[in-house]
């Protein structure tokens, strides 16, 4: 088989550097879906892994459960993730916050009757409760709404790291402890023949991974993939990172909370809160970032800088590399998308192994996902974008700035018309015309009332007040039941058949396609999208478990 990989049959040997979220992700997807490839993950001991919590998507779960087989009791198990069931956003109008929820949600509803966005939807209400999908009805009984209620994870990374590699190495996949310190290229043609460590040896494969991370060690170290900077859109470049003791509950959702450069993070683990305070350089210097972080949590332990660019590059797929994660991408975690997208870019990575078996899709098919992922990242850009542009939290010159200056260009007639016309969850019939659906028209739609842009604002035609009102107190009736984040997590350790019925249920969300992601054979992205039963179905299912019981 030639070396180039994009030309010929399947790849029968690769390569993947680096052994972090990305990698091992990607290995483990390639040797699920192709068993007979030979997989090697080479890592490094002295390149340590950015360690931070990990905020993720509802492409999390069904990732990890559905296409990699890792059984739910297993992770929480050796992980001991907690739930994220969306952002809450002290974001927009000042003293007030908004939340950006999983699954199916009514905010034009919402907040054309109520004035707020607090009772969008079920698991909005259980967030501003501070409860779990999990209720306990009033003889005592655990009723779990995990097959139905959307969810992703809140992950700590290094024991997820480390139990990734667990998982690699029983599936077979191939560890070599090795720094790069050259690649070698192809002779003749474009492309990598082999990665050299500093020990001298030499690993040679046929298809190669490039998820080196920041480093891009491959994809722009040894091939010059161009980088295609965001920094006109998205001012952040920095990040200060540290962890802080619970002042209280942990909370079933991420933080993104306005700071005086930019915004922080907080991603409640088991026994403590991850912070990371994400600023612009040109706006404030290391030490001023550190100390208002301190000043925002006391008790903060200690703190690290991380340096990043927003962009990406010009190729996913380039010769015989293929770039995955932050070796590829990155923007702001802003909307918890990096192990989102570490997903989507696997989709096309399989689809294009798979693609390989015809030489003319062979030859074509890295143009393909070239362009799909990198508009896929662009439109990210833009979206991130209207969160700067209208946030009106702080008066500070950062924020004065991004009010002015945040390029929005590639949203900018979507903006207008709901500056005209008001908020749209549909268009021509289909829900997400733009993007991901998890970022798309909806996405876009609640950012903007949650935000405060003035539009006209209506409920959808035939749904009355009083409709409203029925539908919101029987959504309050099924919150009064949801247990206490940290009672949830251990309601589910003492009763662990309760996640693995969630893993293994023909009709848990996580089975089914609405939230996988896909690239057909005719080169169709099949986008994960809502397949949230109603808000109606769901509640009557709730109370009726509750009752039932009593």
């Amino acid at each position: 088989m030639p070396s180039d990989a994009t030309h010929g049959s399947r790849p029968r040997r690769i390569g993947v550097l680096g052994g972090g979220t990305a990698g091992y992700f990607t290995a483990l997807a390639i040797k699920r879906r192709f068993p007979a490839i030979d997989v090697t993950v080479v890592e490094s001991k002295d390149i340590p892994v950015i360690g931070v919590g990990e905020a993720t998507t509802t492409l999390m779960p069904p990732f990890l459960h559905a296409q990699l087989g890792i059984p739910p009791v297993e992770l929480f198990r050796e992980v001991r993730p907690t739930f994220k069931l969306g952002i809450r956003f002290e974001w927009g109008a000042p003293g007030q916050h908004f939340n950006y929820p999983f699954g199916d949600a009514d905010p034009i509803e919402a907040q054309a009757f109520d004035g707020h966005l607090k009772n969008q939807s079920l698991v909005s209400m259980l967030m501003d409760s501070g409860a779990a999908p999990i209720l306990r009805g009033p003889e005592g009984q655990v009723v779990s709404l995990l097959p139905e209620v959307k969810f992703g994870y809140h992950l700590d990374n290094a024991p997820f790291v480390a139990f990734l590699a667990r998982v690699a190495a029983r599936a077979g996949i191939r560890h070599e402890e090795m720094t790069v310190e050259r690649v070698v290229p192809l002779e003749g043609t474009p492309g990598v023949a082999a990665l050299r460590g500093t020990d001298g040896r030499e690993l040679s494969f046929d298809l190669y991974v490039d998820a080196s991370g920041f480093r891009s060690q491959l994809l722009e170290g040894a091939l010059g993939s161009p980088f295609i900077s965001y920094a006109s859109s998205l001012f952040c470049d920095r990040a200060v990172i540290g962890s802080v003791p619970h002042r209280g509950a942990i909370q079933p959702y991420t933080t993104a909370e306005t700071m005086s450069a930019g915004w922080c993070w907080r991603i409640p683990m088991r026994h403590e809160d991850h912070r990371g305070y994400v600023y612009a350089s040109a706006f404030l210097d290391e030490a001023a970032a550190i100390a208002e972080l301190q000043t925002k949590n006391p008790g903060l332990g200690d703190t690290r800088i991380v340096r990043f660019r927003s962009g990406r590059h010009r190729e996913l797929w380039q010769h015989n590399v293929v770039g995955i994660g932050n070796a590829y991408g990155f923007v702001e975690p802003l909307e918890s998308t990096a192990l989102h997208m570490v997903i989507v870019e696997i989709a096309y990575l399989l689809a294009g192994i798979d693609a390989m078996d015809d030489p003319e899709e062979a030859r074509t098919f890295p143009a393909f996902a070239n362009e799909a992922v990198g508009a896929h990242w662009d439109y990210l850009r833009w979206f991130l974008s209207i969160h700067y542009r209208f946030n009106r939290r702080l008066e500070t010159t950062f924020w004065s700035a991004a009010r002015a200056e945040v390029d929005i260009s590639g949203l900018s007639e979507l903006v207008e018309k709901y500056q005209s016309e008001g908020p749209w969850l549909t268009a021509g019939g289909t829900a997400f015309l733009q993007g991901d659906p998890a970022f798309g028209f909806s996405g876009a739609m609640l950012l903007l009332i949650g935000q405060g842009v003035p539009a006209p604002i209506r409920p959808r035609e035939g749904l009355t007040p009083l409709a409203w009102q029925e539908r919101v107190a029987r959504q309050r009736d099924v919150v009064r039941w949801g247990l206490p984040h940290a009672e949830a997590l251990g309601a589910l350790e003492s009763s662990p058949t309760l996640l693995a019925r969630f893993g293994a249920s023909a009709r848990s969300w996580i089975r089914r396609d609405a939230e996988q992601v896909t690239v057909l054979a005719n080169r169709q992205w099949l986008h994960p999208r809502s397949g949230m039963p109603t808000a109606d179905p769901l509640l009557r299912g709730a109370g009726q478990h509750v009752k039932r019981d009593r």
